[in-house]
């Protein structure tokens, strides 16, 4: 295995900067710490995803003219926001905290783990049919949900539920498409 030293740097950089930036931005603040570290393990992720050349919200295995990349923006739109709207909820909009507590972070980051677990099954799956594209987007769903609970936030809720959730749903719509055309078009060359 080759390491990326370009990479490797930034990410250091990134997670160094991150642990001292949200340390600083949350702990001021009343039930912080499950919050701070489901912060952190979702960006050690997206490190790790960056440093593999990963975008973590399509299949990899799809080759890349069969992405649509107008729904790729709007999902990656709607991720960073939630990201940033999860931040301000412990910061600026505390009466939108679900209960206030540690009990939501800490299922929050169990959640992160299993979404984290189930994308990386789907990549081992040998069929590339629907059956994996829908493995592969019920753990980005869990992942878009465990921010919800990892900020303890019902706004992030809502929003993962109005806007997240129908992205996944047109992604999953298109990527089956994709591979349905390419499924027929092989069989084709066949005969």
């Amino acid at each position: 295995m080759q390491i990326n030293y370009k990479r490797l740097a930034w990410n250091i950089f990134i997670l160094l900067y991150s642990g001292l930036f949200f340390y600083n931005c949350l702990s001021p603040y009343e039930n912080w710490f499950f919050s701070y570290l489901y912060t952190m393990f979702l960006i050690v992720w997206l490190c790790k995803e960056y440093y593999q050349k990963n975008l973590f919200f399509q299949p990899t295995y799809i080759p890349n003219e069969d992405h649509n990349y107008l729904l790729r923006g709007l999902f990656a739109l709607f991720f960073y926001s939630s990201f940033v709207f999860g931040i301000i909820t412990i910061v600026w909009w505390h009466k939108y905290r679900i209960v206030n507590g540690a009990f939501l972070p800490i299922i929050g980051i169990i959640l992160l783990g299993y979404g984290i677990y189930l994308r990386e099954q789907s990549f081992r799956m040998n069929e590339k049919d629907r059956q994996t594209i829908l493995k592969f987007y019920l753990s980005i769903g869990f992942i878009i949900f465990s921010m919800a609970l990892g900020y303890d936030s019902y706004f992030v809720f809502i929003y993962a539920l109005c806007i997240g959730l129908p992205l996944i749903i047109l992604q999953v719509q298109h990527y089956t498409k994709k591979i349905g055309v390419r499924i027929y078009s092989n069989k084709k060359e066949e005969k």
